[in-house]
């Protein structure tokens, strides 16, 4: 998200799929506080993606799910929510991810 947003000129993505996302700071991760800084400035994005598929698990542990859905929410659209899935890493079960395939074809 850091980088669409720092893009200048022109630009357009035909699918965008985010997984896990988040613009606020991480309680479980407080070593990503000067990265994430103030957040993004995500204005101008959604209109500029042509389809966009926001996903998380009803049980990440790195993750909270409300940040999830507070970055869908800024970026107009709800989160697909995959049960079970965790943070969507191997050692939580998830080794493919379908539901993001779907989302591009």
């Amino acid at each position: 998200m850091r980088h669409l947003a720092a893009l200048t000129g022109p630009w357009q993505v035909g699918t965008l799929v985010l997984v896990s996302g988040f613009v606020d700071p991480l309680p479980a991760l407080p070593g990503l506080h000067d990265f994430i800084g103030d957040g993004v400035n995500l204005s101008g994005i959604r209109e500029k993606v042509g389809s966009l598929t926001i996903m998380r698990s009803d049980d990440d542990e790195h993750v909270p799910v409300e940040l999830t859905d507070h970055l869908a929410g800024l970026l107009h659209t709800s989160a697909q929510i995959v049960p079970g899935a965790g943070h969507f890493l191997a050692s939580d079960g998830v080794t493919t991810l379908p539901h993001a395939l779907d989302a591009i074809v």
